[in-house]
């Protein structure tokens, strides 16, 4: 954890109020403002220029949505501890969040006191997720992206070993990926998954 002295925050927001909110939650407390965006590529952009020991990340950016900025993040080797932050609970957003790599989640109608305890808390290497979310459905996990195109393309007419071809990998992978697309449909077949990923926009 760093020095008690400073910690560095790094501010993704694009409601100019809501970041006026969090430098007055951060008054009086070891925590400062690194650095302000407004948009998740400004995000991305300024993450490499500023020296900063937390990312306080909007859920509801105006290019993306905060869990998939992390996710990005993530796969660009950023290790930085993630808080997602939402005007009010969402259902499923703590699951979507830690599938993301995040490790926190808070409401912004919350406490001051408890935004400063929940970045705390994660820079000591805690996860804590708001109990204001309701827990997502059983069947309603969200598909990796390669779980969403090994379905996509058998959805498309594609047999396996076909899917396999066009994706670089093995039958076997693709029997893999579609084994957990189904569950986290809820589906007990092909069929089945297909019609409730036409359902959801997903294929």
């Amino acid at each position: 954890m760093p020095s008690a002295e400073e910690i560095a925050v790094l501010v993704i927001e694009d409601d100019s109020i809501v970041r006026s909110w969090v430098r007055l939650c951060f008054r009086d407390s070891e925590m400062r403002v690194a650095g302000e965006a407004r948009s998740a590529k400004e995000a991305e952009e300024l993450v490499v220029r500023r020296r900063c020991d937390v990312l306080l990340v909007d859920q509801h950016l105006p290019d993306r949505l905060g869990t998939e900025l992390v996710r990005s993040l993530r796969k660009q080797g950023v290790v930085l501890p993630a808080v997602l932050m939402t005007a009010s609970a969402e259902q499923g957003l703590n699951e979507t969040a830690r599938e993301a790599g995040a490790q926190a989640s808070v409401v912004k109608s919350s406490d001051p006191v408890r935004l400063i305890e929940v970045i705390r808390e994660v820079l000591s290497g805690n996860g804590i997720f708001d109990v204001a979310h309701p827990r997502r459905p059983d069947g309603q996990a969200t598909l990796a992206p390669r779980e969403q195109q090994a379905l996509a393309l058998v959805a498309a007419g594609k047999t396996n070993r076909e899917a396999a071809a066009q994706l670089g990998i093995s039958d076997e992978t693709v029997k893999t990926l579609l084994e957990r697309a189904y569950v986290k449909l809820g589906a007990h077949r092909r069929a089945e998954a297909v019609l409730e990923a036409r359902r959801r926009g997903l294929v």
